[in-house]
């Protein structure tokens, strides 16, 4: 099934019209993309008080060893990272990327260890970090479609 945006509304600017469209192409392109997508869902609590998203690479296992986990194994094509009124979707490659960035640049987290969880080391990774990528076009084209 087709995403669809909503028609009848018809802006007389053209470049609004144009920035608009790319909007739309971008916005079905990803739910489409979604709809067939392995998606791993992350609640980060923490995230308003902190500003920092907690991105888990690394957890112990039962004799105590760090192991590989998180953003390191998963198989999802997406994390969605949920609120309680909508939801941040990133590709996952583009995650990793971010990832090892910040992991290079020792900004790390730690989170020990209880008798219901293993302990775990983490990114901290600025909320702003996540929406930037997200909100950069990248192609100047699409940001500005009359110098396509």
């Amino acid at each position: 099934m087709k995403a669809k945006t909503v028609t009848g509304y018809e802006p007389r600017f053209d470049i609004d019209l144009k920035r608009g469209k790319v909007g739309e192409e971008k916005a079905l392109d990803i739910l489409d993309a979604l709809s067939e997508s392995r998606i791993e869902v992350k609640t980060d609590y923490g995230v308003w008080k902190t500003g920092n998203f907690y991105i888990e690479y690394e957890k112990q296992d039962r004799k105590g060893d760090w192991v590989p986990s998180g953003i390191t194994t998963t198989e999802a094509d997406y994390w969605a990272f949920a609120f309680k009124d909508g939801a941040i979707f990133v590709e996952t490659s583009r995650l990793k990327q971010l990832t090892a960035k910040h992991i290079e640049e020792g900004n790390i987290g730690f989170r020990p260890g209880n008798s219901n969880s293993a302990g775990s080391r983490g990114v901290k990774l600025p909320l702003n970090n996540l929406t930037d990528v997200i909100t950069s076009f990248g192609d100047d084209r699409e940001e500005n479609p009359d110098k396509a």
